[in-house]
């Protein structure tokens, strides 16, 4: 499965292990992954259901907020598509409105308290807060709940 890098431009194969999580993320009917480059090691995404690059085209305020779905620790992005959403690059979940996205955060916190500490909170609106004031441990906890 030859796939070409959205950074660099280097077509690679993809590796068994991405092989695996495209094929898996066809089944479960996923439009939206995150897959890291062997040649430059940035992350690009991508849609595995047409194995083209959806390029998050407008950035947001509710870019790299951490995903609220249990278990998940990933990077929300934005992504413009026939119908724009926000999805995350490691369990393919997207939310359609900001409203259903941030309901998703508050039930999380509210689920999972710990969480509140990698967003920061503005009326009714989530923003993230910079990786590097991140708790050391987030993802190992977030991947244990």
């Amino acid at each position: 499965m030859n796939i070409t890098c959205d950074h660099c431009k280097e077509t690679f194969t993809a590796s068994g292990e991405q092989t695996s999580f495209i094929l898996d993320s066809q089944k479960k009917g996923m439009r939206f992954i995150m897959l890291e480059c062997p040649s430059c090691y940035n992350g690009f995404s991508l849609n595995p259901q047409t194995m083209d690059q959806t390029d998050p085209q407008k950035a947001t305020d509710e870019d790299h907020l951490r995903c609220p779905v249990s278990s998940c620790y990933g990077l929300i992005s934005y992504v413009e598509d026939e119908k724009p959403f926000w999805g995350c690059g490691e369990c393919g979940t997207v939310w359609f409105t900001r409203p259903d996205l941030f309901e998703a955060i508050k039930n999380s916190i509210e689920k999972h308290p710990y969480r509140a500490e990698v967003y920061t909170k503005k009326g009714n609106a989530f923003f993230p807060v910079p990786l590097e004031n991140e708790p050391d441990n987030y993802e190992e906890t977030v991947v244990n709940e």
